[in-house]
């Protein structure tokens, strides 16, 4: 599990065994595949609850990713999120580090999650948010999503620098639990087809630092090329020293 080597891409994939609802490990397939036609080395740390996860090991990651899941997998690896690998995760993202959370990892990130029978499940507390669900009677999100990206994305030079495909970000979403964003909290995205967050603000998404949280599964870097490579250069640029347009 030791991570070697200079100038590599090192992914740190979280609970790959368990948060990998509707093919979210895809994502981490196209990232490497992307990364690799780069001519960029590239290394997978998969980080399940028996992995002894250390601070040296996570200051030498560069990418992190995260699925979603059932809520029976959530629970199983709730605990050893909080307890163990929560404290190294914040770490890194309030460095600066690139990542992409999905679903129920980037519910798990905010505040709190209130379940349908009124059970509060705490959060990192790393992301402005909160998340609930109002019971059946209220439908679920589900469906293909159309956004547009925030201004602040399309702004950015690297992101500019790398987008061939336009001002879109497109996906499939299926989730009980509704997300609010704090009011200095950004949105990755604004809905224009689909629920996002919560069906009512018309956001999809967070962008917080170099992390991504979404509600988009498994197609999320199978469709939208410019957002995985967006990140992929961001992070060769940390691991290289170089200029974010090499």
């Amino acid at each position: 599990m030791k991570l070697t080597g200079a100038c590599k891409l090192r992914i740190a994939y979280f609970y790959s065994d368990l948060l990998n609802l509707y093919g979210d490990n895809g994502n981490v397939e196209i990232l490497v595949h992307r990364a690799r036609a780069r001519g960029f080395l590239v290394e997978v740390l998969r980080v399940n609850p028996e992995t002894n996860l250390t601070s040296a090991a996570m200051k030498s990651v560069n990418f992190v990713f995260m699925g979603g899941g059932p809520d029976s997998s959530q629970k199983y690896m709730g605990n050893d999120l909080r307890e163990k690998k929560g404290p190294y995760l914040k770490e890194y993202i309030e460095a600066g580090g690139v990542g992409v959370f999905v679903c129920g990892a980037y519910q798990l990130l905010g505040k709190y999650y209130k379940s349908a029978d009124g059970t509060v499940i705490d959060g990192l507390g790393i992301l402005d948010t909160y998340t609930q669900h109002f019971g059946h009677d209220k439908p679920r999100c589900v469906g293909n999503v159309v956004c547009a990206l925030a201004p602040g994305v399309l702004a950015d030079p690297v992101f500019a620098s790398v987008n061939g495909v336009g001002t879109t970000l497109v996906g499939f979403e299926n989730h009980g639990g509704r997300t609010y964003l704090g009011n200095a909290a950004h949105a990755l995205a604004r809905v224009t087809t689909g629920f996002g967050n919560n069906g009512d603000d018309g956001t999809e998404g967070i962008i917080y630092k170099n992390t991504l949280g979404t509600y988009l599964h498994g197609p999320l870097f199978a469709r939208n090329p410019h957002v995985v490579d967006w990140l992929n250069v961001s992070a060769r640029a940390v691991v290289c020293k170089e200029s974010p347009r090499g």
